[in-house]
């Protein structure tokens, strides 16, 4: 066999300190392992002596009774807040326990132990790796300076989450793909291999000899000599590594195929995927398949990559304090919830294993009133000639953001008299404290804003593309997070505080609407952020002009798009006489074509009409 790679420390912690970038973090044997990459393109695995645990909030007497029957070492008594909105701490039980499984499987005793009534259970199913980050203020592809001791490593961040020029190590990427010996049209896992294909920047790797044991063996091989640190695959969740780890096991094998870099052979999750509804459709995503210590992006899977490559994976692994290969095929909800959860633990605030607040109780005439969403007025039906846009720039997180609209800050108990209230509704949002959404959106909202200012700037082709990746990645999260507000399962959201953004919205896109039209312009259509404007012979300078106004009257960032040489807004293919809101095209003045709802936009156009 081919020795490792020179460049791979799998020795135990080596003593003093290590410089370097993380590239990968996960727990094992009761310790986290970080795998770091350090500026001489060394792979260091480090591993830290650390404790996963959860929290039993209840009655002090029941606490104490809990831990004498528990018997578990290390239970301590501390002092955490139980909700977001409390305004002292309580004494919860900290439980340590060896790992997730155990965590639920005691939880669960733990809830029928107390008839469900006396304990209330928190920090269960947070991911140990996630965990440990926002505990040692660390995140993935951070810089950072591990100082390793006996009793574990201390942390310190040479890097700043701040930052949108921050340093990448060089990343060593191949793509892994196999040709099968089918028997019927469609491959299974009892075809053969017939050749196995490694792809580098510069070279390509066919293995391809007689048999396939020696196939697998020299597949492991040349990933360990050399050693890429990401690895693609297209369908590799749900075909390719499963069907090469049962290839392994038919070959007797499977315990020497590692294609990670930790010393543990391939392991693939028995579990059935996942079926969801997005946008009117079915989609299946599988479970994914862990590489430990690279990074396994699956490009047919992980949607993500396909709208933000590589810099938007990294970017939302930083910012919201998950591994890289778990943002990569995870929902982007999940990634958002990570940033909501490292502020929750910042507050020393406990993260609820099942959320407990409820919607307020409302009246029929309350739900009229409350339970609507974006407002719109109707376009004015045909062809258009010299009509300016305005865009507000995500303008449902910046209401988050700016009104403090988060699910223990609307309607809270501690300020019923606030100044601060919700239009329409008359809601209270509290005055003592930022809530968790606004904490986990300022920084989101700021790096957005300001990538999309140095894509507009910069000369440089390349810096360009990342920065449009990185802020698209962003603007992903902010669009769930409008939408986790009013999430059943939400840690964090809740209803009213969904239903708060929308009549804020609401109110804006009026109030914006009636200063345009003081200002001579007319309006032709508007819809939740976005209006189209005409006055005759408006410049660019009116429109800008009209911008800056309504900034200073909304305190909310708006853009202008530009002036359209053109654009149709369709009507009902029913009723004719009827405008449809999400169904135009137009050219603006500089040439770029704008279009929405129709044959060359839509996902379900088929591509022969398409092309």
């Amino acid at each position: 066999m081919t020795r490792l790679n020179e460049s791979i420390v799998f020795s135990k912690n080596p003593t003093g300190r290590i410089e370097g970038w993380i590239l990968d973090i996960y727990p094992n044997d009761g310790g986290m392992i970080v795998w770091l990459k350090t500026r001489n393109d060394q792979v260091i695995r480090l591993v830290d002596s650390w404790q996963q645990y959860f929290y039993v909030a209840g009655e002090y007497k029941d606490l104490t009774s809990l831990a004498d029957e528990l018997r578990i070492e290390g239970m301590t008594l501390e002092e955490r807040f139980i909700k977001p909105g409390d305004e002292a701490p309580s004494k919860v039980l900290k439980v340590p326990v060896p790992n997730s499984i155990a965590a639920e499987e005691l939880a669960e005793n733990v809830l029928i132990h107390g008839r469900y009534k006396r304990y209330e259970l928190y920090n269960v199913d947070v991911k140990p790796s996630q965990f440990y980050m926002y505990e040692k203020c660390i995140y993935p592809f951070a810089y950072v300076k591990a100082t390793t001791n006996p009793r574990g490593i201390i942390w310190k961040i040479h890097d700043s989450l701040e930052s949108v020029n921050y340093e990448i190590p060089p990343l060593r990427e191949i793509t892994l793909s196999a040709s099968i010996q089918k028997k019927k049209r469609l491959p299974t896992k009892t075809d053969p291999i017939e050749t196995i294909t490694l792809t580098s920047q510069n070279e390509t790797y066919d293995i391809d000899e007689c048999d396939e044991h020696q196939n697998l063996i020299q597949l492991f091989e040349t990933v360990r000599m050399h050693d890429p640190d990401v690895i693609y695959t297209n369908n590799g969740d749900d075909f390719l590594f499963p069907y090469l780890a049962y290839r392994a096991r038919v070959n007797g094998i499977a315990e020497q195929f590692i294609l990670g870099r930790d010393q543990s052979p391939l392991q693939i999750s028995l579990e059935k995927g996942q079926s969801y509804v997005s946008y009117g459709r079915v989609c299946y995503r599988p479970m994914p398949t862990r590489l430990l210590g690279r990074l396994h992006i699956d490009r047919e899977n992980s949607i993500l990559y396909r709208d933000c490559g590589l810099p938007g994976i990294i970017e939302i692994a930083r910012i919201c304090r998950i591994p890289a290969q778990r943002a990569s095929n995870t929902t982007i909800g999940t990634s958002m919830t990570s940033a909501q959860f490292y502020e929750a633990n910042r507050k020393d605030i406990l993260i609820p294993w099942q959320k407990t607040t409820a919607e307020e109780l409302k009246t029929a005439s309350e739900l009229f009133v409350a339970d609507r969403g974006g407002f719109y007025y109707a376009p004015i039906v045909g062809l258009h000639e010299g009509i300016g846009e305005l865009d507000f720039t995500s303008l449902y997180p910046m209401i988050m953001l700016t009104k403090n609209l988060s699910g223990e800050t609307v309607r809270c108990k501690c300020c019923p008299d606030s100044k601060n209230r919700v239009p329409e509704l008359d809601y209270n949002i509290c005055e003592k404290n930022i809530g968790i959404v606004p904490r986990s959106l300022q920084l989101l909202i700021e790096k957005r804003r300001r990538y999309k200012e140095l894509k507009q700037t910069t000369l440089d082709n390349h810096l360009r593309s990342i920065y449009e990746m990185r802020q698209v990645a962003l603007k992903w999260i902010l669009v769930t997070a409008f939408g986790y507000l009013g999430f059943k399962n939400a840690r964090f959201g809740r209803i009213d505080a969904h239903i708060a953004t929308c009549a804020f919205a609401r109110q804006i896109l009026k109030d914006t609407v009636h200063l345009a039209e003081t200002r001579g312009f007319k309006l032709i259509h508007g819809i939740v952020d976005s209006l189209w404007l005409k006055r005759d012979r408006a410049t660019e300078d009116d429109y800008l002009e009209l911008k800056t106004e309504i900034e200073e009257k909304i305190q909310l960032p708006i853009s202008f798009e530009g002036i359209y040489r053109w654009i149709v807004f369709l009507p009902s293919k029913t009723y004719r006489n009827v405008s449809v809101l999400n169904r135009y095209y137009g050219v603006f003045r500089n040439g770029k074509i704008k279009d929405r709802g129709i044959a060359t936009r839509r996902c379900d156009t088929p591509q022969i009409i398409d092309k």
